[in-house]
């Protein structure tokens, strides 16, 4: 760490095991003889305070991949908050001219820090720092501009603007950020293959965070008692997908949570914080924000996974070569290939003819063939069998998903038992049975769903389990 940093390894490993069907139940960890610190399961972290010399609120923000950070701190007469980096060890405060308060939220592996300063009417301006100096950023027609991400591949800005009118949106670049319906947009950072994690507020104030695909699609979590919350943003988003964020429910402290969207969001906490507020995650999975103390002091903390440590040697694989071949249709544009058979059949989905809408196609023997469930919005395809039955899900008029299964040509429909969403993305060859991501009032798992027969669509109500594994 740096020479000019004073850096203290609190060496407390603790594990994360929190998922969706019980998100806001908060963990118990078991104190062991070592002093460490243990929860049931999942990934464990060293965590390293960060501070400086006679600094005693450092709020930490963002982060590079070199360990260098940013975020804010109070001036050095204690009358206002400040924007602060810590690049190379050397600290330094930035105070835009004539702000109430400076804040830094993101920071570049080229050392360029960004983030938005309060100006004498309480309105907010984004700001970027380059080379040691400060400029002015305004969303265009914005009334208000807030910055929090940038891009280490394309340089683009990403954060939220409120216009004339008071609605808040996100915006990436000059791209303007909205999800379908909400009330509020917020738009907070993009991975280097331009996935975007952010939050949305919906008619009746309540918060869901969502992951933007490259394409622009939307996927969102509807989170169980997200009415409790007072808020949910999510902040970073790495390469691998892992995503960290942020919140707080009504009369509690803040929280952080860490995961991915298919695998669950699990408690992330500072062990003997009153509050912990995780803002970036680094390419090597180190989560980077600030915590509270119990006497009251904020710091600054990274959390560095620890590799599992495994005796018995693994195998390095030899080099696999490969050759490329391109699967288009002539005249169709657009062909997301989702899924295919061991007989270079394949399926997914395509724009309609009238480029209205997604429709789902199959390509079998080389016949080209497109499906759009009647009603749907959209309607995709991820599971191929060898058998030439496809499986995917289509989107209801309300934006709620449900299960689809192709059949002789013919398209059924399946909902999980007392699902609200049903989500298939696989079929066995093997045994029939359908992985299949299901949304329920309040858990969120992962099942496997055997069908007694794909040749009487009569027979899809009369089906069982053949194994349950909640999302963790």
């Amino acid at each position: 760490m740096h020479n000019q940093t004073k850096i203290s390894s609190l060496f407390y490993i603790f594990a994360l095991s929190v998922c969706l069907n019980s998100f806001f139940l908060m963990n118990a960890a078991a104190q062991v003889n070592d002093g460490t610190v243990v929860a049931t399961g999942g990934s464990h972290y060293t965590f390293e305070s960060i501070d400086f010399p006679g600094v005693d609120f450092l709020a930490v923000t963002a982060s590079s991949d070199f360990e260098d950070y940013a975020g804010y701190t109070r001036s050095a007469d204690g009358q206002k908050i400040v924007g602060f980096t810590l690049i190379d060890g050397e600290f330094k405060r930035h105070d835009f001219p004539g702000a109430q308060n400076t804040y830094f939220y993101a920071l570049g592996n080229d050392g360029r820090a960004a983030g938005h300063y309060q100006d004498a009417d309480g309105l907010y301006h984004g700001i970027i720092m380059e080379d040691g100096e400060l400029q002015q950023y305004d969303f265009p027609g914005s009334v208000q501009t807030e910055i929090y991400g940038i891009s280490d591949a394309t340089g683009a800005l990403t954060g939220n603007w409120i216009d004339a009118s008071g609605v808040l949106r996100g915006f990436s670049g000059d791209e303007i950020i909205e999800f379908p319906g909400a009330r509020e947009t917020h738009a907070h950072f993009v991975n280097a293959s331009g996935g975007m994690v952010g939050s949305y507020v919906d008619a009746d104030g309540v918060y869901h965070p969502y992951v933007r695909t490259p394409d622009g699609r939307f996927v969102s979590l509807d989170l169980p008692n997200a009415e409790t919350l007072e808020y949910f943003f999510v902040h970073g988003i790495n390469d691998v997908g892992v995503v960290v964020g942020r919140a707080k429910r009504v009369d509690n402290v803040p929280g952080t949570f860490v995961g991915t969207f298919r695998d669950g969001l699990q408690e992330f906490k500072v062990p003997g914080s009153v509050s912990t507020e995780g803002w970036n995650i680094n390419q090597d999975g180190s989560i980077v924000g600030h915590y509270e103390s119990a006497d009251g002091i904020t710091i600054g903390f990274i959390a560095k996974p620890v590799a599992p440590v495994d005796d018995i040697p693994i195998a390095k694989p030899a080099a696999l070569n490969f050759t490329f071949e391109s699967i288009d249709v002539p005249g169709v544009e657009f062909l997301a290939l989702s899924a295919s058979s061991d007989f270079e059949d394949y399926a997914g989905y395509t724009r309609s003819p009238d480029s209205e809408k997604d429709v789902a196609f199959t390509l079998i023997d080389g016949a080209f063939a497109t499906y759009d469930f009647p009603g749907a919005q959209n309607t995709y395809f991820f599971a191929l069998g060898n058998n030439g039955n496809a499986a995917g899900h289509y989107e209801d008029s309300d934006g709620l998903f449900h299960g689809v299964v192709l059949e002789n040509g013919e398209l059924h429909q399946y909902d999980f038992p007392g699902s609200v969403q049903t989500e298939i993305y696989g079929i066995s060859d093997a045994t029939g049975a359908l992985r299949v991501i299901l949304l329920m009032i309040p858990v969120f798992a992962v099942v496997s769903q055997e069908i007694q027969s794909l040749r009487h669509p009569g027979h899809w109500k009369h089906t069982r389990i053949s194994s349950v594994r909640a999302g963790s």
